[in-house]
């Protein structure tokens, strides 16, 4: 951390009732020991003498300190880095402290809190539940559900995000989202409890905050409403006004649900916890951070990544159980206040987005829902992909076209992508004019559906055209769709 000079700089020594000021004086004839320790005034003749009494200072300091019972100040190796609630990184945020105050910036929850060398495994999943847990933010939406699932009354629990909520390598029943539906089943035996599980591989908040309707919304209304992006999402702009416009469209649903954000960690410590969770605060949400937790770990040399992950970023089975601990952990503390407290109302959303809430308004319309007028070239298809079954697909090198009228102010186009020379590009036209060319092959692509903006301007009835674009060897193109609003 970089520190400016003060001009009465001081020397300070941990866990002790000893500090040292160097006063400067004007003609730099005299310098001062002061705070009750001693008290001289020496004479001073250029820079010798001033570096003669600097040494002097320092050895006298040694000497105090020497002879200072070191035992009762200490702190114990158990609790190194974790008094005052964190410890503040370089870059000024508060790092992996007590309760709640777990960093909410660090990309990939990194700490310099590590754990003892000689927890044993019970005190070491303590110690990652404790550190799982960034804010329990405005607890009020929380409360009314929990209460209300105690009184007997139906919810609805629903996830969304990538491959980690979809059970990726776990599987579907042993994946954080079905074992954290299940753990609320336990708590309340004579509730029934809906699950809607929307993850989907490979898939980031852009695709998300479009497809959020039909996958998340659209059969029930869920009372609490996980939101886990932080290994899909990149650092770009569209990626943080995609995430906080999904966060606003959950938030802004009639039957108010409780909104829990969810911070998931690569092997490589890449994620988007730092700004994911600038949108937490400014919302005030629950936030947990599963970097914050097994990140120490690792760098304590108390547990590998391989304990945790099969492969670079998918929790294997004993680590969804564990990111299942870190949620109910958070439910629990929110489930003792709850209970004892009448409901509260929820508290009002603040009046300007973070980033922007461009784009929650955002719903998908597939082929049976688009005012299609035209289509040359292109095959309907019930299996664009797996879960886009309401498209088209085109095989061929002779163009195609699909074109539609329909009625809003932002387009975004849902395709199939991947990486193959093979994969055509589409220009998008909107009222005859070409407005953006979107290419299908791309660097990452791997058969996953992908969502891009293709246009944005004046609300209103709009014809659009969606046309391969020329080329010898491009001749695959899957149309899933389109998100408009």
């Amino acid at each position: 951390m970089k520190t400016q000079r003060s001009e009465n700089p001081e020397l300070t020594f941990p866990h002790k009732s000893v500090k040292i000021k160097i006063r400067k004086s004007e003609n730099q004839k005299s310098r001062k020991v002061s705070e009750g320790i001693m008290q001289k005034p020496y004479l001073t003749k250029g820079m010798d003498q001033m570096k003669k009494l600097i040494a002097l200072t320092l050895a006298a300091a040694v000497l105090l300190l020497g002879g200072c019972d070191n035992t009762a100040n200490a702190p114990s190796d158990t609790t190194k880095e974790q008094t005052g609630g964190g410890t503040v990184s370089d870059s000024g945020s508060v790092t992996g402290g007590a309760e709640g105050s777990g960093t909410a910036a660090e990309s990939g929850g990194g700490s310099k809190d590590l754990p003892d060398s000689s927890l044993t495994e019970e005190q070491q999943r303590e110690y990652m539940i404790e550190h799982s847990f960034i804010t329990e933010g405005d607890t009020s939406r929380m409360a009314r559900v929990l209460k209300k699932a105690k009184a007997g009354e139906e919810i609805t629990v629903g996830f969304i995000g990538g491959s980690i909520t979809e059970g990726l390598t776990a599987g579907a029943d042993a994946c954080w989202a079905k074992l954290t539906y299940n753990a609320l089943c336990e708590m309340f035996p004579d509730t029934k409890i809906n699950y809607v599980n929307a993850g989907l591989s490979g898939t980031p908040s852009v695709l998300g905050v479009v497809r959020a309707e039909r996958d998340l919304f659209a059969d029930k209304s869920p009372d609490i409403v996980f939101i886990e992006f932080a290994v899909n999402d990149g650092q770009e702009q569209m990626y943080k006004e995609c995430y906080e416009s999904l966060v606003k469209k959950s938030l802004d649903k009639d039957n108010a649900p409780a909104v829990v954000l969810l911070f998931t960690v690569l092997k490589n410590r890449f994620s988007c916890q730092e700004h994911m969770s600038a949108v937490g605060e400014h919302y005030k949400l629950p936030m947990i951070s599963v970097g914050n937790a097994i990140n120490p770990m690792f760098d304590a040399g108390l547990m590998t990544w391989e304990k945790y992950s099969d492969d670079e970023s998918h929790p294997n089975v004993w680590g969804h159980e564990l990111v299942k601990d870190f949620i109910m952990n958070y439910i629990n503390k929110v489930n003792e206040k709850a209970q004892s407290q009448d409901a509260p109302e929820p508290a009002p959303l603040p009046d300007k987005a973070l980033y922007s809430t461009e784009y929650s308004g955002i719903r998908l319309l597939e082929r049976d829902q688009m005012k299609v007028t035209k289509t040359e070239g292109f095959d309907e298809s019930d299996n664009v992909i797996a879960t886009f079954k309401n498209g088209w697909n085109y095989r061929d090198n002779t163009g195609a076209s699909v074109t539609f009228t329909e009625t809003f102010k932002t387009l975004f186009l849902v395709f199939k992508c991947n990486k193959s020379p093979n994969q055509a590009d589409a220009e998008v036209y909107v009222d005859g004019e070409l407005v953006k060319t979107l290419p299908s092959n791309k660097p990452g692509g791997w058969g996953n559906p992908e969502a891009d903006l293709a246009w944005s301007g004046e609300e209103g009835e709009h014809t659009v055209e969606i046309r391969i674009a020329e080329s010898e060897k491009a001749m695959l193109y899957g149309l899933c769709g389109i998100g408009i609003q």
